[in-house]
């Protein structure tokens, strides 16, 4: 894999959220992206709904097209690039597929299917193995590549968002198959192609390898939030900083890190004090020589909507509405500083700098959450040079 440095934001409209194709505006979107720009990034990655963009089988919808090519010209006038996000992405529990995905006669426990904004009855097709499911996917990659290969404001293509929370691969050779067929068309559109994985496919076995994947990709991203790293005991930053390296180890080369820091509300477990989520910041930027992480992404740029939390996936996962950098109001929130003044600096490219240098991915897995804690403990130990002993009652 191959790495360029860089601090990113993913994109989100604050009235629309993920359904920002459903009622595209484009002056609210330019506007955005000016703002984005002004605080110092150079990177933004956005979200192409399933639904949206190949609502039937018949092809791309022509519509979406033409406002995705809106899209890019604002960011081209702003001087950023974009790395549009295609295929499999996990809001919540949700999963935005169009209604020919949907497989009426059974789900996928603890999966919800968006389509058009509504909730489908059943689950989502297998589209890692299912034939249907992969001839969509090859067609719309297809045509992304022969409308898009070249453009100017197209940085990166990313296959995906945490596919496999949504819909888990049955076998661990199913998602590198599907990669290879999804990014074959991408990859001659002469922009690199990533693939944005969850922290739990590091920390869990539900058949994904990042190893098996890292030669199939120009980069894997690894999208983590803090109430997600509870059981390794330590503080965010440091347990940040181990699951970079630990991401490397398991990839056998370098990641990024996509880093979720939601504020907090009452009675959610999710949020993170806002003073403090800027220190954590400042201390990833700072340390991430130590990490080995070349790419950062903050998500989002601003909080949204309240009333979308009044549907899905909102209304199960309401800390999806507080990621942003700024508030409602427009108001920049403390981490809004320190990422902006990492994006504006002159990053220079850092070496890899997996932990532990050797790791028996097979014997990892095989053993968790055990292997976990140890190579937490071991890593704390080294980290600070005392003893650290994790309770296993808390996984």
């Amino acid at each position: 894999m191959t790495a360029a440095p860089s601090i990113a934001l993913d994109y989100q409209p604050s009235d629309a959220g993920p359904f920002l194709w459903q009622a595209f505006d484009a002056a609210a979107v330019t506007t955005d992206l000016g703002l984005i720009a002004q605080a110092g990034f150079r990177e933004v990655r956005v979200g192409l709904a399933w639904d949206s963009f190949m609502p039937d089988g018949r092809g791309v919808d022509r519509r979406r097209l033409a406002e995705f090519e809106v899209l890019l010209r604002a960011a081209l006038a702003q001087g950023l690039g974009v790395v549009p996000v295609l295929f499999v992405q996990a809001h919540g529990d949700c999963v935005l597929l169009p209604g020919r995905a949907v497989s009426r006669d059974g789900g996928r426990r603890g999966t919800r299917v968006l389509s058009d904004g509504l909730l489908e009855p059943g689950g989502p097709r297998d589209v890692w193995t299912d034939p249907l499911m992969l001839e969509l996917a090859d067609r719309w990659a297809r045509s992304m590549a022969a409308g898009f290969a070249g453009h100017p404001a197209i940085s990166a293509w990313d296959l995906g968002d945490d596919p496999a929370s949504v819909i888990r691969p049955r076998r661990i050779g199913d998602l590198p198959a599907w990669v290879s067929v999804a990014a074959a068309p991408l990859g001659e559109a002469a922009a690199p192609v990533r693939l944005t994985l969850g922290v739990a496919d590091l920390l869990t076995a539900r058949a994904v390898r990042p190893a098996a994947l890292a030669g199939r990709v120009d980069r894997i991203d690894i999208a983590v939030r803090p109430a997600q790293l509870r059981r390794l005991g330590m503080p965010e930053a440091p347990a940040l900083r181990f699951i970079a390296q630990l991401g490397q180890a398991l990839a056998g080369g370098p990641i990024g890190l996509a880093v979720a820091l939601p504020s907090p509300a009452d009675g959610d477990t999710e949020g993170v004090d806002e003073a403090l989520a800027a220190g954590v910041v400042d201390q990833l930027v700072e340390r991430r020589l130590e990490a080995g992480a070349d790419a950062l992404r903050a998500t989002r740029w601003r909080d949204l909507h309240p009333r979308l939390g009044e549907r899905a996936p909102f209304d199960r996962q309401g800390w999806l509405l507080r990621c942003g950098l700024v508030r409602r109001d427009g108001s920049p929130k403390p981490a809004l500083e320190p990422w902006t003044r990492s994006a504006r600096a002159e990053l220079e490219t850092v070496p890899p700098h997996p932990w532990p240098a050797a790791l028996d991915a097979g014997a990892y897995y095989s053993n968790l959450p055990d292997s976990l804690l140890d190579l937490a403990a071991e890593w704390r130990r080294e980290e600070a040079d005392e003893p650290a002993i994790l309770d296993r009652s808390e996984t």
